[in-house]
C-alpha cells in the first residue's frame, strides 16, 4: 500500500515554516526552506515552487521561489546564480509542468519519457524518471504550482492529497507577500500624495463657492465653515490631492483610517454621508477602482 506522508510530520514541517514568516520577509528564503522540507518528505530528488502569472496575452508561467540547484554546466550555474534570488521563469505550457498551468489539476507522470506531454529536456540535464505536479489555489484562484521529481517509487495521488495543508500554507503565503507589495505599493501613493500636497495652495477652491484649507483641514462655503467629521475631511482631502484622476479604493481606505483594517462598506457608508452633506461637489464612483472628485478649472 502507497503511503502517504505522516500528518504530524507534516504539521510540524509548516510550524516550523510559518515561524520563520514572522521575522523573515524575503520570500526567496522563506520557499526555499519548504522546498527542502518538501523534497524530504516526499523522498524527490529535485523541485520547484513558484508563483503563477499571465502574460498580456493570458498566457500562464511561472515564477520560482524557490529551485534545486541541478545545474549540469557552466552556462547553467550561470543562469542558476544569476536568476534564483529573482526566479526563474518556467513558460513551456507543452510540457509536464505546462500540463498543471493549462489544467489547474494535478498531473503525475511515472514515466516521463513516453508521456505525450512531456517537452523534452537539454542536452546534460539531470535524467527526470518520475515528475509530480500540483497547483495551489487561493480565493479560487490559481496562485502558484509545486512540481518534484525523481522519487524512487514514483507518485501516486494519495500522496498529493497527504499534501494539502502543505498546499494551503505555499498558498497563504503568497498571498501574504502579495498584500505587502499592495501595502507598500499603497504607502509610496501616499507618500506622493504628501508630496503634492506640500506645494499646494493652502486653499483650494473647489466650485460651488466651496474652499479647503489643506493646513487646518477645514472646508467653508462663502467664508462659513462647514461642518464635517474627521473621516470626512479626510475623505475629501485624499480625493482633492488626486483631484480628476480615480483615486483607489485601498489608497482611500489607507488615508482615512491609517493602520485600521475595514470593510468595503464602512467606505461605502462615510461617501453617502459626504454625498449627502455636499451635493453640489461630483464625486464620481469609478466601478471596480474607486472614486474621483472633478475640480472645476478657475474662470
Amino acid at each position: 500500500m502507497k503511503q502517504p506522508i505522516p500528518e504530524k510530520q507534516l504539521l510540524s514541517a509548516i510550524t516550523t515554516v510559518l515561524s520563520h514568516y514572522i521575522t523573515e520577509t524575503d520570500p526567496y528564503i522563506l520557499f526555499n526552506g519548504l522546498l527542502e522540507i518538501l523534497l524530504e518528505m516526499t523522498e524527490s530528488e529535485y523541485g520547484f515552487i513558484g508563483e503563477v502569472f499571465f502574460t498580456d496575452n493570458d498566457e500562464p508561467y511561472i515564477k520560482s521561489y524557490a529551485t534545486t540547484n541541478i545545474a549540469w554546466s557552466e552556462e547553467t550555474r550561470h543562469l542558476y546564480d544569476k536568476t534564483k534570488r529573482n526566479g526563474m521563469i518556467f513558460s513551456k505550457v507543452d510540457s509536464l509542468y505546462g500540463s498543471v498551468l493549462k489544467t489547474g489539476q494535478l498531473v503525475i507522470s511515472n514515466n516521463p519519457a513516453t508521456d505525450p506531454r512531456r517537452f523534452g529536456l537539454p542536452k546534460g540535464h539531470p535524467p527526470l524518471n518520475t515528475f509530480m505536479g500540483i497547483p495551489f489555489y487561493g480565493g479560487g484562484k490559481l496562485l502558484g504550482c509545486v512540481g518534484i521529481a525523481n522519487r524512487n517509487n514514483g507518485y501516486h495521488e494519495s500522496l498529493a492529497e497527504s499534501l494539502a495543508p502543505f498546499l494551503i500554507t505555499c498558498g497563504n503565503l503568497i498571498q501574504a507577500y502579495r498584500n505587502n507589495i499592495r501595502h507598500q505599493q499603497v504607502e509610496t501613493e501616499l507618500q506622493r500624495y504628501k508630496e503634492r500636497l506640500i506645494i499646494l495652495d493652502e486653499n483650494t477652491l473647489l466650485g460651488s463657492d466651496y474652499e479647503f484649507n489643506h493646513t487646518h483641514l477645514t472646508l467653508t462655503q462663502k467664508g462659513q465653515t462647514v461642518f464635517l467629521t474627521k473621516k470626512e475631511l479626510r475623505l475629501l482631502e485624499i480625493l482633492i490631492l488626486n483631484h480628476d484622476h480615480p483615486t483607489q479604493y485601498t489608497i482611500i481606505e489607507q488615508h482615512v483610517w491609517e493602520n485600521v483594517l475595514v470593510g468595503e462598506s464602512s467606505l461605502r457608508s462615510l461617501l453617502r454621508r459626504l454625498r449627502q452633506k455636499l451635493p453640489e461637489l461630483p464625486i464620481k464612483t469609478i466601478s471596480g477602482v474607486g472614486y474621483m472628485l472633478t475640480i472645476p478649472a478657475p474662470e
